[in-house]
């Protein structure tokens, strides 16, 4: 196989296209990792044939031959050639850091995008400092997802000149449940941004801050806030229900006690009879009951309610409730 393949490597210089051809042919049936040094020579080729066909070469058998052969590519001229390189790095593993750091600084945004990818994979210390302190804004943003991050190095991407890397930064912060001051994550709901996980973190961290906070949350927030609790929170039991409850948050617990059923009645009935509720969420928790309207508790229920005398809004859900009763009764 050895002779076979320095005479292929031997014909790729050779005048006659269809020759040069055969022989990459011949090489790339040899399936033989040396043939690379030959490769080498066509990522100049002026036949963009010959040049794919190196590339392929390389994707191939770069992570066998290693930092040296992912090398030919990340320091070669060629766009093309230097991404195909950058998209190898993460198969050197460790190996490739230096290489990788060395590519932040590439002049195009893919091939810096996979180096940072690589170190994020595999960087050291060193390698993700370098990303934290990048000029460029992307890849410090991407320095933010690496766990080796500190408390200290994601509060101060809070305070990045980039929005990316703030945002990057405070998701991070988030998903950790790091229980930083509160003063740092509040005025990121004025760029609504993670509402959500931002909702929760202060509901587990600093609740006291939850009236104030409810003052800055816009429709859009106590949908997707709702969302979350009918798919987490099972129970009114669980210590989320009561701190909403505790800071007056009734409206969004009223939204999420649409979607239960009669093992919530009592925490139900005591939201449609709080008059610190919206009264439109109060008469909708009763129109939910419909469905249940010939239940004897229910029907207990709505005439103690009908005693106290309610808004008539309320008034009417009640009376709705009471003709449903009759109808699903008879």
């Amino acid at each position: 196989m050895a002779g076979e393949l320095d005479r292929a490597m031997g014909r790729l210089k050779h005048r006659d296209i269809r020759t040069r051809r055969r022989a990459v042919r011949t090489l790339v049936e040899l399936e033989d990792p040396e043939s690379l040094k030959a490769f080498k020579s066509l990522l100049n080729d002026e036949d963009s044939w010959f040049v794919s066909k190196a590339l392929d070469a390389y994707r191939r058998w770069a992570p066998i031959v290693g930092l040296d052969a992912v090398e030919d590519l990340t320091s070669h001229s060629s766009l093309n050639v230097r991404r195909c390189g950058a998209n190898l790095l993460d198969s050197l593993g460790e190996d490739g850091i230096s290489t990788a750091t060395m590519m932040l600084d590439d002049g195009d945004s893919v091939v810096r995008r996979k180096a940072a990818d690589a170190l994020l994979a595999h960087g050291n210390s060193e390698a993700i400092k370098a990303m934290h302190h990048h000029a460029n804004d992307a890849i410090r943003s991407l320095a933010m997802r690496h766990q080796s991050c500190t408390t200290e190095q994601l509060l101060n991407g809070l305070s990045d000149t980039s929005n990316t890397v703030q945002i990057e930064a405070l998701r991070a912060l988030l998903n950790r449940n790091e229980a930083v001051d509160v003063s740092v994550i509040m005025p990121f709901f004025s760029v609504q941004s993670e509402t959500v996980k931002l909702f929760l973190w202060v509901a587990k961290h600093h609740p006291s801050n939850l009236p104030t906070l409810a003052e800055k949350l816009g429709p859009q927030h106590f949908h997707d806030i709702t969302k979350h609790l009918r798919t987490n929170v099972e129970s009114s039991s669980d210590v989320l229900i009561d701190t909403l409850l505790e800071a007056n948050m009734h409206s969004i617990v009223a939204r999420w006690l649409m979607g239960k059923g009669a093992k919530e009645d009592e925490l139900r009935w005591e939201m449609i009879g709080n008059e610190k509720v919206d009264i439109i969420e109060r008469s909708k928790l009763l129109e939910r009951l419909l469905g249940r309207a010939n239940e004897p508790e229910l029907q207990v229920n709505v005439e103690k309610f009908m005693a106290s005398n309610p808004p008539d809004l309320l008034k009417v859900a009640c009376e709705n409730l009471s003709t449903a009763a009759n109808e699903l009764s008879s």
